[in-house]
Formats: structure tokens, sequence, C-alpha cells
């Protein structure tokens, strides 16, 4: 990995699989995909893959990213992972509203977000 905006892309994207508390097998091949195109070190592979990983500063990731193109690029690939369940589990829009609210995403969009995640009434 040769650059630490990689590699914090990298720990969103592991962190957003872990959001709801276990990463199933899509997002696990995902991963170790991408971990292998980043040239991520075996020892931190390891690590999260087997333990949930932390979500980056939100602040960091907004500066890191000041291009709306880019930040755009980031919340569809988090959607993209959060997703592959087919499932938006309320921890995993909650992150996606703390980084909508940071990356500037409309109030409509977060709201939906919300809606996607709770459970329908009976």
């Amino acid at each position: 990995m040769d650059s630490p905006l990689k590699k914090i892309l990298v720990q969103t994207l592991a962190a957003m699989a872990w959001a709801d508390g276990d990463i199933d097998l899509h997002q696990e091949k995902i991963l170790r995909e991408l971990f292998e195109e980043e040239n991520l070190p075996a020892e931190l592979v390891s690590r999260w893959l087997e333990f949930p990983v932390a979500f980056p500063c939100v602040e960091e990731l907004a500066g890191l990213l000041p291009d709306n193109s880019d930040r755009l690029d980031l919340v569809t690939q988090l959607l993209h992972m959060a997703f592959t369940d087919r499932i938006l589990h309320p921890k995993e829009a909650n992150l996606m509203r703390i980084l909508g609210a940071e990356f500037g995403v409309c109030e409509q969009v977060l709201e939906e977000l919300q809606q996607c995640s709770e459970p329908a009434s009976s």
C-alpha cells in the first residue's frame, strides 16, 4: 500500500463490512480482492478479516477527499459493501448518515437511508 489515502479508504470499506457485526462471504471475497490489489501486509489482512475494524474519522476522510466526485465514489462503494447481504443494517445506515452529513449529502437522501434500515412495521 503506497499511500495513506488508499489505506484509509480500504479501512473505511472494511469498517463498513463489519458495521453490522459480521462479515458475510461476499464481503470477505470483496475485501480479500481489495487487500490483495492494494498489497496490504498479511498481518493487517488477517486482523481486518478476523476482528471488527474502526471506522476512520469522518472529518479526516472529508479532508482527504475534497472533491465531490471522489466523495460520491466512496459513498457508492460503501453502499455496495453494506448492501451485499441485501439488508441495510441500522448501524450501516448510521455510518452512512454520519458520513453523508460531513460530505454534504442532502437531508432527503439521509432520511431515505434511515427508512431503508428501519424494520417494516407489521
